[in-house]
């Protein structure tokens, strides 16, 4: 058996650590940060910052002065940033998800049409789109165990728009969103100034960030590591990034990148947001990466810094004052 499969107590994984990996491990303190977090969570999820090459036996070799507090660091600045998106992205998505409840409805004779009629969605969209659609949602309501589903369920004859949308999964609303009626699509596209090179509506940019969004919400939620996270491209020299405007408008790194990561998100929010929210957003996320920064190695930080897809930090104050309208909501119901 590999010596790393054997059980080690802590005070022998502190031993490891200081030995193997030349990583400082000595202590109370340090011995905390081992029980508390595991030695899978916090070693084996955040070392690679740390890590300078590979010794002749292949074994990896660490940055001189590299210690345990270091890694915890880069772990609790990846569980405050899972928190952190995971609140705006929550935002986002019940917002959107009024939004298209709302134009689904009035689209469709203010609600006369049901969302289970097939001739609520658009005529470009096949029969079995619009079936599938339907049945999953369907089925995701007849699985929901919420008090006011039950409520419906049991004392009327439908269930109304709205509900439908609330409760359905993350993936299965953006499907009801792309199946919809244009007119739906290119009411959020407007609002929120989601638009193509022609001034179309570009509803690519928009289920295409929504689903984005609602990949690193599921790491979000499953406790995953999210600095690093990464959507590689699925074919080469296709992107599998949406390189809008605001990307063209950063130094040509960005568009030479074919990989969605975080950054792509924090470009999303520039749409998504209000200007008084971004702009809180934005600060936040430099707080958090100021901080990390005061306590790690500085080559460790450039590599979360690169994991996140940030090129430099100066570009988070460019994307904040690239200009952009306000969102208009009180006029959403006249678009």
């Amino acid at each position: 058996m590999n010596e790393d499969k054997f059980f080690l107590t802590y005070n022998q994984q502190m031993k490891k650590l200081r030995n193997d990996k030349c990583i400082d491990c000595n202590g109370s303190s340090h011995k905390k940060i081992l029980v508390r977090a595991g030695y899978f969570n916090i070693v084996n999820g955040y070392k690679n910052p740390f890590i300078s090459g590979c010794d002749s036996a292949g074994k990896h070799c660490y940055i001189s002065g590299t210690s345990i507090n270091q890694l915890q660091a880069v772990k609790k600045f990846d569980d405050s940033l899972r928190s952190f998106l995971l609140r705006y992205i929550t935002q986002v998505e019940e917002e959107t998800r009024s939004l298209t409840g709302y134009k689904f409805d009035e689209c469709n004779e203010h609600g006369n049409i049901p969302w289970y009629d097939t001739n609520a969605y658009s005529p470009n969209k096949t029969l079995q789109q619009k079936m599938t659609v339907i049945s999953n949602a369907y089925s995701e309501l007849s699985k929901s165990r919420l008090d006011y589903v039950k409520f419906y369920m049991d004392n009327h004859k439908q269930i109304p728009t709205w509900i439908m949308i609330k409760v359905i999964n993350f993936s299965t609303f953006i499907n009801v969103l792309s199946c919809s009626k244009t007119d739906v699509s290119h009411a959020l596209c407007k609002l929120y100034g989601l638009e193509d090179d022609n001034g179309l509506p570009n509803v690519k940019l928009l289920t295409g960030s929504l689903h984005w969004m609602r990949k690193i919400r599921n790491s979000c939620a499953h406790n995953e590591r999210v600095y690093c996270l990464t959507r590689k491209s699925e074919h080469r020299g296709r992107s599998g990034r949406i390189l809008e405007k605001y990307f063209r408008m950063l130094s040509s790194g960005y568009s030479r990148n074919l990989d969605q990561k975080i950054f792509d998100l924090i470009i999303y929010f520039k749409y998504f947001l209000p200007k008084n929210e971004y702009k809180q957003f934005i600060n936040e996320l430099k707080s958090m990466l100021n901080d990390l920064q005061t306590k790690i190695h500085p080559h460790a930080f450039e590599y979360v810094r690169g994991q996140m897809g940030i090129r430099n930090l100066e570009d988070l104050d460019k994307l904040l004052n690239f200009p952009k309208d306000e969102i208009e909501y009180n006029k959403f119901d006249a678009i």
